[in-house]
């Protein structure tokens, strides 16, 4: 064979190889983005049945409704929950289904057992702006954890609350601002972990990415934590409950199963016991003085975060606010 004929065959090849990879490379990262944006994040603005608390079983005069910015310019809403006789105030992290009025019934039995708590919006879900994102979800985590720091009574211990996919923002978060202890319900390990469970014959764990790996985190987590399940969690095995608190090296880790509990019944099915439960972990915390083992963002990043927030109140000022 020429010389010439050999050389172009050999382009050829490798052009084809190299195009072949590409065509890969970019169905995979289709496949990565279709996953997360149709199986992650399922946002409602309109509420369960209203915005009123009261129709939650909170009581009127227990809740100051709030709104705060996130560093790049979105507005979360929230309500700030007080108990009676506060002996912990907390943030509460919420599923990736609807907005928090989804799972507001659960805040009078958070309040029954001394529990303050901040329960908020992600960007994207409810009354909150922008549209959900992995970084975004847990950015809005962050600045909740910070407004809560700025209204919560400073005496008490600050516990960071995460349900289902909202676990694994907290887990996140807690790697960027300090608390005093973690819970976790209906939490599971990681995406790739969950993926596997949910589709077993398609390998979408492939596409799924390691953001929300909460295991990791728990792994090095230096603050109590207590982690909440159901023994027949159909969306979540409660096997990842005890993998969670088997890998915490914590000494002051407790777990909690609740009997034919579900993913979403837990408080419906044995409220007396959670709420004990939660009152045993946050009465077994030490004194305040949360780990300062987090994570600081590079400056850089806070500069950006400057002139993102610019951005957008400059575009918000065009539009109508708090619709």
């Amino acid at each position: 064979m020429p010389k010439r004929k050999r050389a172009q065959d050999v382009a050829e090849g490798a052009a084809l190889s190299l195009l072949i990879g590409c065509a890969a490379a970019a169905a995979a990262e289709l496949g990565r983005r279709l996953f997360r944006h149709t199986q992650i994040f399922c946002p409602w603005r309109d509420p369960v049945k209203s915005w009123n608390w009261v129709d939650y079983g909170i009581p009127q005069d227990a809740v100051d409704e709030v709104w705060f910015e996130t560093p790049d310019g979105e507005e979360l809403y929230g309500w700030y929950c007080r108990a009676e006789n506060p002996v912990a105030s907390g943030v509460f992290c919420h599923g990736n289904t609807a907005n928090l009025t989804y799972s507001a019934e659960v805040i009078p039995h958070l309040l029954a057992a001394g529990f303050n708590v901040l329960w908020f919006d992600y960007r994207g879900f409810g009354r909150s702006t922008g549209v959900p994102t992995i970084a975004g979800v847990i950015a809005d985590g962050i600045t909740a954890a910070r407004f809560h720091d700025k209204i919560r009574p400073k005496h008490l211990p600050s516990v960071l609350y995460g349900y289902s996919l909202g676990g694994a923002v907290a887990a996140q978060v807690i790697t960027k601002h300090p608390f005093d202890a973690l819970i976790l319900q209906s939490t599971f390990t990681s995406l790739p972990d969950i993926a596997r469970v949910v589709w077993p014959k398609f390998p979408l764990h492939l596409f799924a990415g390691r953001e929300f790996n909460t295991i990791d985190v728990v792994r090095k987590l230096e603050v109590p934590l207590l982690v909440l399940h159901g023994t027949n969690d159909e969306a979540v095995p409660c096997a990842m409950a005890h993998e969670l608190f088997n890998d915490c090296p914590n000494p002051l880790r407790r777990l909690h199963c609740v009997d034919g509990g579900l993913h979403k019944d837990l408080y419906e099915r044995d409220p007396e016991t959670l709420i004990w439960e939660i009152s045993q972990f946050i009465a077994s915390l030490p004194e305040p003085g949360r780990t300062t083992s987090v994570e600081q963002s590079a400056p850089v990043e806070e500069w950006s975060d400057v002139l993102l927030r610019a951005i957008r109140r400059a575009i918000r000022r065009r539009t109508p606010q708090h619709a």
